[in-house]
């Protein structure tokens, strides 16, 4: 059989023997990988803080902006007003306060007025005293 000629490009390229370079090589990339691991670590950490951070900044202010319409609202006097007839059930004068007796009608107004009692009432327990004694003492 003739031996047919093949292309350059079509030949096996024969294998090159290790050299030095390549071991240097790679003994500075594991050198540089060594080096600069602590670091690379510390940055994504500091990244990731710093994105915790941003997010409870950006939840305080909202927060703040949501305490900040609550507040003006309180400087209208239509809301005071609606908010004294809703929490302590205040009525106007000449108006009649009346209860609907239901399912949750009275029991559950009863439980909202008692839950917003404060519960620290010992200086009314002092005062009481103290009208105790002075007409006593008189």
């Amino acid at each position: 059989m003739p031996e047919v000629e093949t292309p350059d490009e079509l030949r096996p390229v024969p294998a090159k023997a290790f050299s030095g370079r390549l071991l240097v090589l790679a003994m500075v990339m594991v050198a540089i990988t060594v080096l600069l691991a602590p670091s690379v670590r510390t940055y994504l950490q500091q990244r990731s803080d710093i994105a915790v951070a941003k997010a409870e900044i950006a939840e305080a202010e909202a927060t703040q902006a949501e305490l900040e319409v609550q507040l003006g609202r309180w400087e209208d006097p239509a809301y005071i007003k609606q908010q004294a007839r809703d929490r302590i059930f205040l009525v106007m004068p000449g108006e009649k306060r009346y209860l609907v007796k239901g399912e949750n009608g009275v029991e559950e107004a009863e439980q909202l007025a008692a839950e917003e009692e404060p519960e620290d009432l010992r200086w009314v327990d002092s005062l009481w005293d103290s009208v105790k004694k002075s007409a006593t003492a008189q």
